[in-house]
């Protein structure tokens, strides 16, 4: 049985959506005006804050990877993604990285083959951007507060007579 296009499917695939969006800070473009959730048309992260005084916020428009194959196609292409389909197996699987780990989706959890498709092509980009942001972590460590020696910090002369 295959899965059908409902509010649910849609739910998970504009979280996935956002999801790669906050991973990937170089696909951000920004559009004035935009407020709330549509999904009907485009998606919109809410930015900026509440009070500025403008009355105006700035949303962020998010393509629509699991939506729509051309946008799909190009963040295959953009992430360098080996995109496989097995017949025999009803399975996608989209490898990635030096060993091309892979992600596999069933066509049976998806509507169609291109949905199927499509969220392969998603889940194996945040899962690469995900490898690539704790090995840059791990790489650069921060120094954290914890490790400061005490004795580093200033010292206040007490004031008082001589």
């Amino acid at each position: 049985m295959t899965q059908q296009y409902d509010q649910d499917y849609l739910k998970k695939a504009i979280a996935e959506e956002r999801e790669i969006a906050r991973l990937d800070l170089h696909v951000r473009t920004s559009m004035p005006g935009g407020l709330g959730l549509s999904i009907d048309s485009n998606v919109y992260l809410m930015t900026g804050h509440v009070g500025s005084g403008s009355g105006i916020r700035t949303s962020e428009i998010l393509p629509k990877w699991r939506r729509h194959p051309r946008a799909a196609g190009a963040l295959a292409i953009k992430h360098a993604l080996n995109i496989k389909h097995d017949f025999e197996e009803c399975a996608v699987t989209v490898g990635y990285g030096p060993g091309r780990r892979g992600i596999v989706e069933h066509y049976g959890a998806h509507p169609d083959r291109q949905a199927a498709t499509m969220a392969a092509i998603v889940r194996a980009a945040i899962q690469m951007l995900i490898e690539k942001r704790d090995e840059a972590a791990a790489l650069n460590p921060t120094r954290s507060k914890t490790s400061r020696r005490p004795g580093a910090r200033a010292t206040h002369k007490p004031k008082g007579n001589p």
